[in-house]
């Protein structure tokens, strides 16, 4: 086989061979290696890690946390009032203001004169808690301002609310119950009743 066949020349240069026949280690840089598995496993946990500590942080500068909690709020009172409509039935929703949770109660009949409110248990989900950083403030109803509860009656009716709600930044928000529909609306600062 002659030189000219192999794509090598030799008229007083280098040899040129085309780059498809030069292995690739020849473009590897001298003395490097490349990532072990366990480097590359420690770079993966760094960054779960960081994106763990970082998107949480991040609900709360868009004020996402304290949207998903007045959503989920006000998916329970209408799912309260029409459930109180429906089944001709009185519930309310109660509040733990110090650890940010709430739950439906249903009133039972435990004998011919008493009732008592007991834990609602249902498919849908009665119960809940604030997302991130966002806690409640307080509850005032203005039937009774130290029990932090609305109730809902069989006609339809739901007791006009003011949750104040506290977003991560501090900022305070008024998550405001409308009686004769059960809808409500968020509004900034705190509002109270006129």
């Amino acid at each position: 086989m002659r030189n000219s066949e192999c794509g090598i020349r030799n008229e007083g240069r280098e040899a040129e061979v085309p780059e498809s026949r030069i292995p690739h280690s020849a473009f590897a840089i001298p003395n490097s290696k490349g990532f072990t598995l366990i480097e590359l496993a420690v770079v993966i946990v760094v960054l779960g890690i960081m994106i763990t500590l970082v998107i949480p942080a991040f609900g709360e500068l868009t004020g996402a946390n304290l949207k998903r909690s007045a959503r989920h709020l006000t998916g329970t009172v209408r799912f309260l009032r029409d459930e109180a409509e429906a089944k001709k039935t009185v519930y309310r929703l109660w509040f733990d203001i110090r650890n940010g949770q709430y739950w439906a109660e249903v009133l039972q009949q435990t004998s011919e004169e008493t009732a008592e409110f007991k834990r609602l248990a249902s498919a849908i989900s009665t119960e809940g808690s604030l997302s991130g950083e966002t806690t409640f403030k307080d509850v005032k109803v203005a039937g009774h301002p130290d029990d932090p509860f609305i109730l809902f009656t069989p006609d339809g009716w739901v007791e006009k609310a003011f949750i104040h709600l506290r977003d991560g930044q501090g900022k305070d928000h008024t998550l405001i119950v409308h009686p004769l529909t059960g809808g409500t609306e968020l509004r900034e600062g705190e509002v109270e009743e006129k």
